[in-house]
């Protein structure tokens, strides 16, 4: 049983002012991955770095690739068989057009109790609370049955290359549990949609705007491609239906390009296009299946196609070699993750929610993936997913989190941490 003495010796340690500053400094840094402007993850992973040094803890950092290092904060807390680790990202999406922001994108202004900037509430300011966290944790010198982990990693928002060099590198073999510190608006997340990611590519041949005839749009694919993926989704929503965490599954198209390389032009008929597919999943669906359906759905729209244009040219009185070609990629794919609601990282994180808000937490899914994903499934580590900031708001112009809920944050993921490692829980 922890005592009360404990708890406020751990929350003694939590100063809001340095939760605060540390996410201000963290937002400064421009950490979008865009090598042609220069810009990386290095900054904050560097800042991140050194103030964990600072604070006595072991710090490494390991260069994942070119200007993108993961840094692992490591501190013994004391002889036992659990080791929980913290995780939160250093890189942030682009911005977009800045003329769209009322607030610098990289100025970290307050107004109103609210904190404003890209990666403030995704999730550099959820990463500044764990730090704090782990930092008030250490300072209060408690007896701890094992060690705390925090994972400062790189790349959370494209492959998630980071969490995989953290894996392969061999940091998480003797993690037992994780918090993936994500804006989750006080939920407690205990599941996660998987994600099928793929490409279809359709192969037509170019001509001129004003001769289409002597060419083959790629225009009909496309659309049977994307009728397709509206079909699937229908089928879906009827099985399996939504999810009671998770919601409902999805198919989506989110880039479609003719052509899929260089500049559009007016009179230029485009001989390919391309069509990326974010594929979102409840644990009851297969991913096997899914991957089959794609396949199917591109040699279907191949096929018909084909159709189309020899229908086409028996009514114009022509004839075109059948060049169509439909083709699927397959990018990534990440599976769902549950994590047991009795598990001790779940039932740690619940009373500490419920010490730090005087009101019982709620559970819920995560709708996207995030680095957990990877832990969960290549090591089998229980996650759950909580931190600061609405769910609604990553990768919007004029992102915020409110500071008040990012401190008290500060102060659950230490409770939970104290929670999750205190001696007479260890077994």
């Amino acid at each position: 049983m922890i005592s009360e003495k404990s708890v406020k010796k751990v929350l003694a340690q939590i100063d809001p002012r340095e939760v605060i500053d540390l996410t201000a400094s963290l937002v400064r840094c421009n950490t979008v991955w865009d090598p042609g402007a220069g810009t990386s993850e290095r900054p904050a992973a560097e800042l991140a770095a050194c103030w964990a040094s600072q604070r006595g803890f072991d710090v490494t950092t390991e260069e994942v690739a070119p200007g993108r290092p993961n840094v692992i904060v490591r501190w013994e807390g004391g002889p036992g068989s659990r080791t929980l680790m913290f995780e939160g990202h250093t890189d942030v999406v682009t911005a977009g057009d800045r003329s769209r922001w009322r607030y610098d994108p990289f100025g970290a202004q307050i107004e109103k109790g609210r904190m404003f900037g890209r990666g403030t509430n995704d999730t550099k300011g959820n990463l500044a609370a764990m730090l704090v966290a782990m930092a008030a944790l250490k300072a209060a010198g408690l007896p701890l049955a094992g060690a705390v982990v925090g994972g400062v990693l790189c790349d959370e928002e494209g492959m998630m290359t980071g969490v995989q060099h953290f894996i392969d590198q061999g940091h998480a073999d003797t993690v037992t549990a994780a918090v993936i510190c994500e804006p989750q608006d006080g939920l407690i997340c205990i599941a996660q949609k998987g994600a099928v990611r793929a490409r279809f590519v359709v192969n037509g041949r170019m001509s001129h705007g004003a001769m289409p005839l002597s060419g083959l749009n790629p225009a009909p694919a496309v659309a049977l491609i994307i009728d397709g993926l509206a079909d699937l989704e229908s089928e879906a929503i009827e099985h399996p239906g939504k999810d009671p965490l998770l919601g409902w599954p999805s198919f989506t198209p989110t880039v479609i390009q003719a052509p899929a390389q260089g500049p559009p032009q007016l009179n230029v008929m485009p001989g390919e296009a391309e069509i990326l597919v974010d594929v979102r999943t409840t644990p009851d669906q297969q991913h096997d299946a899914i991957r089959s359906a794609l396949l199917e759905l591109a040699e279907r729209t191949t096929v018909e196609t084909h159709r189309h244009y020899r229908e086409l040219d028996r009514r114009l009185d022509i004839q075109r070699p059948d060049e169509i070609s439909v083709t699927v990629e397959f990018l990534s794919d990440r599976p769902c993750t549950r994590t047991d609601e009795n598990d001790p990282v779940v039932t740690s994180a619940v009373w500490a929610s419920r010490r730090i808000e005087k009101e019982e937490p709620q559970f819920a899914g995560v709708p996207g993936a995030t680095d957990g994903t990877f832990l969960w499934s290549c090591k089998n580590i229980p996650i759950v997913t909580m931190g600061a900031g609405d769910r609604q708001v990553p990768h919007q112009v004029d992102e915020w989190v409110d500071l008040d809920q990012l401190v008290n944050t500060a102060r659950i993921y230490a409770l939970t941490a104290l929670h999750y490692l205190d001696p007479e829980m260890d077994g």
